[in-house]
């Protein structure tokens, strides 16, 4: 069995679409936290809710994967729309113990988003960068491992970094998820950018929420 966990902070906009593409025959897990909007009212429709009082991406992770049922268990972001491909290519990992991500693509067609979608890919399979709005892993390692709640940023990466301690790290390259560019859109490319180069100098203080 397979379990998605989705954490959902104010997901109102775009809560139903993901959930929509998520095959009937998973179990779906929703972790509202710090909730404030309709997000609990239209996920109930389609999957187990959970509520976390305040906002918390990893602790909501944590929250769903404990009570999930799945021996594999999928992490994915409120705005990420998952596939069947995905799902199977999941289910024929012959591993026991795994942890690992697949291919993004934006829901644009804009050339610098497919550019943006492009390099994260492989960072994706060199493991520089370790998830593009989905992970997923066996459960036994997640009960090994578990997110850092004191983390805010970079909690994929030091997830993923630790979970390989315990199994083999995947990337799946003849699959992808969609994920939403709303960042991007709203703070503007050049701003994104600046914002990742901030990263990479460690000079930036929080990471800004976009709805």
């Amino acid at each position: 069995m397979i379990s998605v966990v989705i954490p959902a902070c104010n997901e109102e906009k775009y809560i139903e679409k993901t959930l929509k593409q998520i095959p009937k025959n998973l179990e779906i897990i929703v972790v509202c936290d710090g909730c404030t909007d309709k997000t609990q009212k239209i996920a109930k429709k389609y999957s187990k809710i959970y509520i976390v009082k305040e906002r918390n991406v990893s602790k909501a992770r944590n929250y769903g994967a404990v009570r999930a049922k799945g021996e594999i268990i999928i992490f994915l972001d409120a705005d990420t729309l998952i596939n069947e491909k995905v799902i199977k290519n999941i289910q024929n990992i012959k591993n026991k113990n795994f942890v690992g991500t697949c291919k993004v693509k934006p829901d644009n067609k804009k050339l610098i988003s497919n550019i943006y979608s492009k390099i994260k890919n492989i960072f994706g399979l060199f493991g520089i960068h370790n998830s593009s709005g989905i992970i997923f892993c066996s459960k036994n390692i997640f009960e090994k491992v578990q997110f850092n709640e004191k983390k805010t940023r970079h909690e994929n990466q030091d997830f993923t970094i630790r979970a390989k301690k315990y199994g083999k790290r995947y990337f799946l390259k003849n699959c992808y998820v969609i994920t939403s560019m709303r960042r991007f859109e709203k703070l503007g490319y050049l701003n994104v950018a600046l914002y990742w180069i901030k990263e990479f100098l460690k000079i930036n203080k929080d990471y800004p929420i976009i709805r």
